[in-house]
């Protein structure tokens, strides 16, 4: 029965059409990414082959990887076998960009390993992976395949994220396929989709005229009644259509599953085909035909006629690798549904001897091929042994992700005997800052170390990583009193050098500086302090001297990085990178720099830090005035603290209560403060931000009075618990307002006033004393230079503009500077944003001026006779003139100052005043209209 192959695609015209156009577009220099996803069998692969063929055709290189269901374990398994197989065919590239990315490339390329340790970080890996696909490109174009990225592990998903978020300019096209089951590949794709950065094709059914004309095209006497048997069986499926066809008579003799159709193919084969079928299988959907002699004790020959003998009956296929592999992942389950268990595990455990033997190092994905092997055949310890191996490399070069995926299995099946794995796992747990589950499993890890008599220092080791869960988590005191216990349990100095690295962490958070700052010291100058240990207590310090001396906690925290890079430890490099890149954003408030450190951390499987980050992706978003975006990452990381329990919830909330305010959304907003000052009742810092956000919506309402009353009630809270953050809006809004509206008591800061916001609100307070004092020209000059810090590089919209409106008011009363000139600039932005109250405190600056005040609500264009008489108003045809430009909604808001949400309503508003059914008509009314 020979397999059936249909000629030609059917049913994929437009993503056939699709594909060719990107990759077109790619040799053109306008690369992209292009996910065909789907369930088994509809046709994923084909449509990625139709591409390749298509790049061949025009000479361009093609690059194929796929991941497999063992490896999950096992990083980067799909891109080294794309690399690989791309260097194995084609010269080296000479390109001197490349030069300083070999080391890191050395990790999916072995011949480029160098002796020094490459770069950990998984950003550097994908910019190299980048340019080494560039590189290969060079002036022809390049195609990579990825096949069935459901099955690969994190830290591939995460360097593919980054190219695909990087292709825009080059001349590389990559296709991906995937299952369309839930999973982390799948929110991959979605995420991608969703900012633009690739473009998924969703893979459905054939209809019942297609599947009639896959058939013809299959078979020409296919008539109308077995086209329609073809359809109710095959269930618009490509690959069960081909099956059904290959098959004596569909009709009736044919089983329902495929399964079983495929199984009944297996049994006309020969026995010595059938056992090297069944030993195939045992080895996995892509087998090394090498091991297949030794697993079935068959000669050579014998082999290699079986082999011939499955290919012909369609079940195997030979890979361009010159392997070979099911023809579908449902071929190898039909052929290990139908062995008797016996057999199937002596199969197992003969093919665990035989991959033992061909690969005594177990690298790469022959750890997880063993391991499942060792479990198939019955040995569930050895199994465990293996996942252990295998978990304890994860954890070495930093996949945290992939290390409690199958450390997680190990545990399962080593039953009680796992304290060994327990203690891989804690780490890793801690590692990832996933405290609820770090705080179960160590717990029960010391109990049990206990009863067993272990010796101390091993009790010690487990109670120093509870207290750093602990510490993760915000839960201080039990920190302390675990950190105790470790203190107590060993003499050790390397320990304790550990203990006393911790008890710094913990210490910081607790605000006592002074013992974090001497713990940290005792640590650092250890003799016998490990790396991990130094890069600890570097952090800490660097984040001590972050509250005054931003350069010198730049200069610690790179000795932080280099440190953990230079022995090899990736959590701590990019531990150290987010707080390089935190340090950054608080000047620049640059999102992407965050988002790159993100990056890292999301694919080290580092929870506890992406927390942290998109907690600081919240504060610059409210300070850039992107309410939508401050909402969205605080709610992450709301999540993920709730989740896994974690310190960052409660400053969470209150930045996100801050965002919801911005969208005039109270209710949201008081909800989420008073559930943080449930969550922390004793956090007087905590508190003192609550009064600080109350104070923000009171400001906005030009309620100086009970704004400042709020800040007063905040600076209380933030002097009885001093923290190490130092740089709170609230600060710099409680100067300037105390400032403005107290005459007779100009404060000063009451912490070192170092990041850009509260620098440029403190000098904002120094124009209005200088005013006051009569020295309008040194206010002048104040004002300016104050509005300059708050302008660029980007700006921190609400914060200025609020400033702007007290400081007018305060200018007004002394008689200094253009405070009619600032409210008339400020005015029509403040109107757009709905910040009606703030808006009409400034039209009464510019009354009391004596200034004209426009109409509130106008535009700053004219209407045009026939748009008045349509009942047009100035700001839509504001929003009008952009539609006829072509502008998109919002780029219409960004250019206007407006929420999209207010530009969808003017749009809907000139599609009814001017009898428009769709955009399209409203751009050429537009066009009659404005040029009558």
């Amino acid at each position: 029965m020979a397999a059936v192959r249909c000629p030609t695609i059917v049913g994929r015209r437009a993503e056939l059409t699709a594909l060719r156009s990107s990759l077109a577009a790619a040799r053109l220099a306008r690369g992209s990414t292009v996910v065909l996803s789907g369930r088994p069998g509809i046709g994923k692969s084909r449509l990625a082959r139709e591409a390749a063929a298509a790049a061949r055709a025009w000479q361009v290189p093609v690059l194929v990887g796929r991941a497999v269901e063992a490896g999950a374990g096992t990083a980067f398994r799909p891109l080294a076998e794309a690399l690989l197989g791309g260097l194995r065919r084609r010269p080296e590239p000479d390109d001197p960009a490349l030069a300083p990315f070999r080391p890191a490339l050395g990790r999916l390329v072995p011949q480029w390993r160098d002796a020094e340790p490459a770069d950990d970080s998984l950003v550097v890996l994908g910019e190299a992976v980048l340019r080494l696909l560039a590189a290969l490109a060079a002036d022809t174009g390049l195609l990579l395949v990825i096949e069935d990225l459901h099955w690969s592990d994190a830290e591939t998903l995460a360097v593919l994220e980054y190219v695909a978020d990087n292709l825009a300019g080059e001349r590389v096209l990559l296709v991906v396929t995937t299952r369309d089951d839930p999973g982390p590949a799948s929110a991959l794709v979605r995420s991608l989709a969703a900012r633009g950065a690739a473009t998924v094709h969703r893979l459905g059914p054939l209809d019942a005229d297609e599947v009639a004309e896959m058939a013809r095209a299959c078979r020409a006497d296919v008539g109308a009644d077995l086209a329609a048997v073809l359809d109710g069986r095959a269930g618009g499926v490509p690959l069960f259509v081909e099956e059904l066809l290959a098959a004596e008579d569909p009709g009736s003799h044919v089983p329902d599953g495929l399964a079983d159709l495929l199984a009944g193919r297996v049994a006309t084969l020969p026995a010595p085909a059938r056992r090297c079928l069944d030993a195939a299988a045992v080895l996995g959907e892509r087998f090394d035909w090498r091991l297949l002699p030794a697993v079935t004790a068959l000669p050579d020959a014998d082999v290699a006629a079986a082999l011939r003998a499955a290919v012909g009956a369609g079940i195997v296929e030979t890979t361009r690798d010159d392997g070979f592999r099911f023809h579908h992942a449902l071929g190898r389950d039909a052929v290990l549904a139908a062995m008797l268990p016996p057999d199937r595990a002596e199969l197992a455990r003969r093919a665990l001897t035989a991959v033992e033997a061909a690969h005594p190092g177990l690298e790469g994905t022959w750890c997880d091929v063993a391991a499942d092997l060792a479990l198939r055949g019955g040995d569930t310890a050895r199994a465990a042994a293996v996942l252990v191996e295998a978990g304890r490399r994860n954890l070495a070069r930093g996949a945290l992700g992939s290390a409690e995926s199958v450390l997680g299995r190990a545990r399962e099946l080593a039953g009680e005997d796992s304290t060994e794995i327990d203690e891989l796992l804690s780490r890793t747990l801690v590692l990832a800052g996933k405290t609820a589950t770090a705080v179960v499993v160590t717990t029960r890890m010391i109990d049990r170390l206990r009863a067993d008599g272990a010796a101390a220092a091993r009790v010690a080791t487990a109670e120093l990583r509870l207290a750093e869960a602990h510490t993760t988590a915000g839960d201080w005191a039990a920190a302390e009193q675990h950190l105790d216990r470790a203190r107590q349990l060993t003499p050790d100095p390397e320990l304790r050098l550990q203990i006393a690295a911790t008890g710094a962490r913990v210490a910081l958070d607790d605000s006592r500086f002074d013992d974090a700052r001497r713990l940290a010291h005792e640590a650092l100058d250890g003799a016998a302090a490990a790396p991990d240990v130094r890069c600890v207590a570097l952090t800490v310090l660097g984040r001590i001297a972050r509250r005054d001396d931003p350069a010198a906690a730049e200069e610690l925290f790179t000795r932080a990085r280099r440190t953990a890079e230079a022995a090899g430890l990736p959590v701590a490099a990019a531990r150290a990178a987010e707080e390089l890149a935190i340090g950054d954003v608080q000047e620049s408030l640059r999102v992407d720099r965050l988002s790159e450190a993100r990056a890292r951390a999301a694919a080290l499987g580092d929870v506890g830090v992406v927390a942290v980050l998109d907690l600081q992706a919240a504060a610059i978003h409210n300070s850039r005035w992107e309410a939508e975006a401050a909402v969205a990452a605080a709610e992450r990381c709301i999540a993920a603290s709730r989740r896994f329990r974690l310190a960052t919830l409660p400053k969470g909330l209150v930045l996100g209560a801050v965002a919801h305010d911005y969208l005039a959304d109270r209710a949201t907003s008081d909800a989420w403060l008073d559930e943080a000052l449930a969550l922390a009742p004793d956090d007087t810092h905590l508190r003192g931000e609550v009064s600080g956000a109350r104070a923000y919506r009171a400001i906005a309402a030009a309620d100086d009075t009970r704004a400042l009353a709020l800040l007063d009630e905040a600076m209380t809270s933030f002097a009885a618990r001093p923290n190490e953050v130092t740089g709170s809006p609230v600060v710099g809004c409680w100067l300037l307002v105390r400032t403005a509206l107290d005459p007779a008591r100009p404060p000063g800061p009451p912490d070192p006033i170092t990041n850009r916001w509260n620098r440029g609100l403190a000098r904002f307070a120094d124009a209005v004393v200088l005013g006051r004092a009569g020295n309008a020209r040194a206010a002048v000059a104040a004002f300016d230079d104050a509005d300059a810090i708050l302008r660029e590089p980007v700006p921190v919209g609400w914060f200025r503009l609020q400033a702007r409106r007290i400081v007018a008011g305060a200018a007004l009363a002394d008689g200094w500077g253009d405070p009619a000139v600032w409210a008339a600039q400020d005015l029509p932005v403040l109107e757009a944003r709905g910040l009606d109250r703030s808006a009409a405190a400034l039209r009464g600056i510019m009354r009391r001026a004596g200034v004209a005040v426009p109409r509130r609500g106008r535009g700053d264009a004219e209407v045009p006779r026939p748009l008045r008489a349509l009942g047009v108003t100035s700001r839509e045809t504001d929003v009008l003139l952009l539609v006829a430009e072509g502008c998109g909604n919002r780029e219409i808001a960004e250019r206007l100052f407006l929420s999209p949400r207010t530009v969808e309503k003017h749009v809907e508003r000139l599609l009814a005043k001017t009898g428009s059914q769709r955009r399209a008509e409203l751009v050429a009314a537009a066009t009659r209209l404005l040029g009558a």
